[in-house]
């Protein structure tokens, strides 16, 4: 995700060094300028493989076609410069450059009132130090020998915009800009040496641009060895110039940002991976430690035999725990092995360059030591229980045994009991990181400190661990401390006949097998409801704050309210238009000199076209407010901050005054607190007053259902309507979102933290398939002690359908429970965090103040049933395969003679 991201940001960085040859005191004469560039190229570094100089200056000149004077930027490139593989020469002009010769960018401000052939003058002063009276000047005619269109690369070098901040080529023939493009040895050469010979600092930017392999400078496994690697680059490069003169070199490495913003990134989704990754451990944990339980069961005789022949017990634990250790280690380095091959997919599916995946020795020692101590860890109780057997006990084939001590028996109340308070926070709705963040009044001291600290530890760990608490001390009581879980499943299974009795008693007999596996399966269920929805209604929330921040579909924001009829009956020609609307956005006054800002708008065509946000609207129906608004002109849909200020509600009048008229309006409608667009009135009050020279207006598109959003945009853009100051398109930015290295196209659209989420959903990944890959190896361990069990039912006459039938119903009924239970606990987790999030103490003052909803559309739908049909075929798969293999033997057994 990171890689992705350093690859998608450095290809909107042009340039990766420059060299500023023009803030020097002491001038550079032209050959000096050209002998510090050989310099860089004897310096021999192998990671530079292109430098170019590039010269900037800005003149006016008089344009005889339209008989006017405009301001033009000149820019001088070598014969070697990107810029040059970046442009194309329109139709009949020149295909190189001589002295005094200039092609125009074709999208100028002024490009289409020149013509090949004509001539620009221009008077370049030199100022000069000692006296500001003293001045000379060189006069540079330049003949015009060709049109070009620049490629996005090149115009951000031509003009200088050489970081990912820097102003982007969206709607560039909106710029108002004239570009001119020069060869700068033989046009700026006598500029720059009438510079050098008056002694005079350069007025003229003057610029060398380093460009370096970045497949082999860069390597995104190691950052920080990449970042050391430029910083020397750059700093050869500043001594090697130093010596042309005694002054400092600036020389800017662009990258640095760049790659501290990477490692900034990278950084942060380890801790993530890491967060996400303990409940994949937790899962992992427990299921060894059930696995282990069952298979030192089965080994007890084993242990009983090893104890007579004279081992001791802390002799059978060193036997145990080398086991455990080595199937680590094992595990360790397989999982070692499958990262390189899952990497190295990815990195191919992902398209992602640059560097080589590699996984450092510490990273492999920390993973190998890591999963032995997981591994020991897991085996530790189950181990020591083992080797504490009594040799009578430990010769006996098998015998279940499960106590639990006194003092345990309230672990499991206190977690359900914390658990179900975090469970009554969130179904309430009730913020309590918001009670934190507001001040409290200290009439109490120890009061207010005890109150903080808990709310801390619910904002902080009960909103981590509530779930897993309630969840674990709920089947622990529930399952293995009572028989009511399983009365319950008896009714629920009695119907299949008298097969029910020997599937209870079974879940009967293992009570604490069947709690830890239904509290696993609980917890993986409710993690994947949880990350889930709250990526869903994440995902929800960004679309409809985009769609809010935009208007519609597509807005268009002028700089004038004068005259859009043109504007607008140019965009309805566009294919792909359906319907569009004027918003006018001016100021007004209240009675009492407050500003208000009003938004008057056709109240039915702006229902029809714009996105509407029904929580934005207090104190009654949308539809109703905006239609009585159609009906009565004299009415508004006032701010509630502002309705409050003036003690006004709902019925209540306000006096609006709009330059010399006073309109008394009736609030029809209330907007919610914060809502800083402004209040609306209908457009008759807009034309009947008079334009407002601070007064913008906003055009809002809506599209046909099979339009191209993006498409439509680009449309609008190329008409290069006069007055149209920007287009937003709300395809153009969810693209953005999800491409920071893109250009921002709309104020006021964060970020949604991808990376984040997609390392949670992946969690989720991991986490299912942990928990049943551990639900299989736990009901085979099972299976092969009841593998007699097993044998006994068949010769009893048992087809194999009816033992399936028996296994399967104590199986699945304890995975059903959990399930449901997992989903439930998962669904009230969402609900709580988005009821939090949307009660912050400063969501008033958001950009949109709009609310977050629970939603599981069909492709998180379809994720979860893909995590449930997971779960049941981990409980059904093992039992059919065990099972028809023990008949198989048994059968086998039975037809020897």
């Amino acid at each position: 995700m990171a890689h992705q991201t350093l690859d998608r940001q450095l290809s909107q960085l042009p340039v990766d060094i420059r060299v500023s040859l023009y803030q020097l005191y002491n001038p550079l004469s032209m050959g000096q300028i050209t002998s510090m560039v050989d310099e860089i190229h004897n310096l021999d570094i192998d990671e530079i493989v292109q430098i170019e100089v590039i010269t900037r200056d800005g003149e006016s000149a008089h344009i005889r076609g339209i008989n006017q004077t405009a301001y033009f930027r000149i820019v001088g490139i070598s014969e070697n410069s990107k810029v040059y593989n970046g442009l194309k020469v329109r139709e009949d002009g020149s295909s190189s450059l001589g002295a005094n010769e200039t092609y125009v960018w074709a999208d100028s401000k002024n490009s289409e009132d020149l013509r090949l052939g004509d001539v620009l003058e221009f008077s370049i002063r030199i100022r000069h130090s000692s006296s500001e009276d003293k001045r000379s000047s060189l006069t540079l005619s330049l003949k015009v020998t060709g049109f070009v269109d620049l490629e996005d690369e090149a115009l951000k070098i031509a003009k200088g915009h050489y970081s990912i901040s820097s102003p982007q080529t969206l709607g560039r023939g909106q710029t108002g800009e004239n570009l001119l493009i020069v060869d700068w040895k033989k046009t700026f050469a006598n500029i720059i040496d009438a510079y050098y010979h008056e002694n005079l600092r350069l007025d003229t930017e003057v610029e060398a641009l380093v460009f370096l392999n970045r497949h082999s400078v860069i390597n995104p496994w190691n950052i920080d060895v990449s970042m050391e690697r430029i910083s020397t680059i750059t700093s050869q490069i500043r001594n090697t110039l130093s010596l042309f003169t005694n002054e400092w070199i600036f020389v800017y490495n662009h990258f640095e940002s760049v790659l501290d913003s990477y490692r900034t990134m990278a950084r942060g989704l380890r801790i993530q991976f890491i967060v996400t990754a303990l409940p994949v451990f937790f899962v992992a944990w427990y299921m060894g430690t059930t696995a282990s339980e069952v298979s030192y069961n089965l080994r007890r005789r084993e242990v009983g035999l090893l104890l007579t022949k004279g081992f001791s017990r802390l002799q059978l634990l060193r036997i145990f725990f080398s086991e455990a250790a080595l199937v680590g280690l094992i595990g360790g380095m397989i999982g070692i092995a499958l990262s390189l091959v899952l990497v190295r997919f990815s990195i191919q599916t992902g398209g992602v360059s640059g560097g080589t995946p590699v996984i450092g020795t510490d990273t492999i020692i920390f993973t190998v030591v890591f999963s032995a101590a997981l591994s020991l860890f897991s085996v530790f109780q189950p181990a020591r229980r083992a080797s504490k057997l009594d040799v009578v006990d430990a010769l006996q084939e098998y015998r279940y045994v499960e106590g639990v001590k006194p003092y345990r028996k309230m672990w499991p109340w206190i977690a359900l009991i914390l658990g179900s308070y975090k469970i009554v926070v969130w179904l309430l709705g009730i913020n309590t990181y918001g009670w934190l963040m507001r001040p409290q009044p200290m009439q109490n001291v120890l009061a207010y400190v005890l109150f903080s600290a808990w709310i801390f530890f619910d904002a902080y760990a009960l909103s981590y661990a509530g779930p897993i608490l309630f969840l674990w001390g709920l089947t622990k009581i529930l399952i293995r401390g009572s028989l009511k879980f399983q009365e319950f499943a008896a009714r629920l299974v009695k119907p299949i006949g008298d097969l029910w009795v020997l599937s209870i008693t079974n879940v009967r007999r293992n009570p604490a097998r069947t709690a830890a596996i239904a509290f696993l399966i609980a917890m993986i269920m409710g993690y994947s409801f949880q990350i889930m929805g709250t990526y869903a209604s994440e995902k929800d929330f960004n679309v409809r704050k985009v769609r809010l921040t935009v208007g519609s579909d597509i807005s268009v924001r002028t700089d004038t309210t004068r005259d859009l009829s043109s504007i607008t009956d140019r965009i309805l020609e566009l294919s792909g238009v359906s319907a569009l609307t004027l918003e006018y956005r001016f100021f007004a006054r209240s009675a009492e000199g407050r500003e208000i800002t009003l938004l008057a708008v056709d109240p039915q065509e702006w229902l029809d076209v714009a996105h509407c946000e029904i929580d934005l609207f207090l104190a009654g129906d949308v539809i109703s407010m905006f239609t009585e608004m159609g009906t009565d002109s004299d009415t508004i849909i006032l701010e509630k901050r502002l309705a409050d200020a003036l003690g006004l509600g709902l019925g209540d009048k306000i006096v609006v005054k709009f330059g010399s008229s006073v309109f008394n309006l009736r609030i029809v409608g209330l907007l919610v607190p914060g809502w800083t667009y402004g209040s609306y009135v209908p457009q008759a009050i807009y034309h009947s007053a008079g334009n407002d020279s601070r007064a913008a207006g906003r055009i809002l598109i809506r599209l046909t259902s099979d339009a191209d959003g993006k498409a439509v945009a680009e449309q609008i853009r190329s008409l290069q309507l006069t007055g149209v100051s920007a287009v937003y398109s709300v395809p153009e930015i969810l693209v953005q979102q999800e491409d920071p290295s893109r250009p921002i196209i709309a104020a006021g659209t964060n970020l949604l933290p991808i990376g984040e989420i997609e390392i949670q959903r992946l969690g989720v990944a991991f986490a299912v398939l942990a928990a049943s890959l551990g639900a299989v190896l736990v009901t085979i361990v099972s299976l092969t002690e009841r593998r007699k069990e097993i044998g006994m039912m068949r010769v009893r006459g048992l087809s194999f359908r009816q033992i399936v039938g028996v296994i399967l119903t104590e199986n699945l009924t304890v995975m059903a429970f959990a399930v449901v239970l997992g989903a439930v606990v998962g669904l009230i987790v969402v609900q709580g965090h988005t009821s939090s999030l949307n009660t912050l103490p400063n969501f008033s003052t958001d950009f949109a103040p709009i609310l977050r909803h629970v939603v599981f559309p069909l492709d998180s739908a379809l994720t979860l049933a893909s995590c449930c049909i997971l779960v049941f075929a981990s409980a059904v798969v093992p039992v059919v395969l065990a099972v028809r293999r023990y008949i198989s033997e048994t059968e086998r057994i039975v037809r020897e003679p």
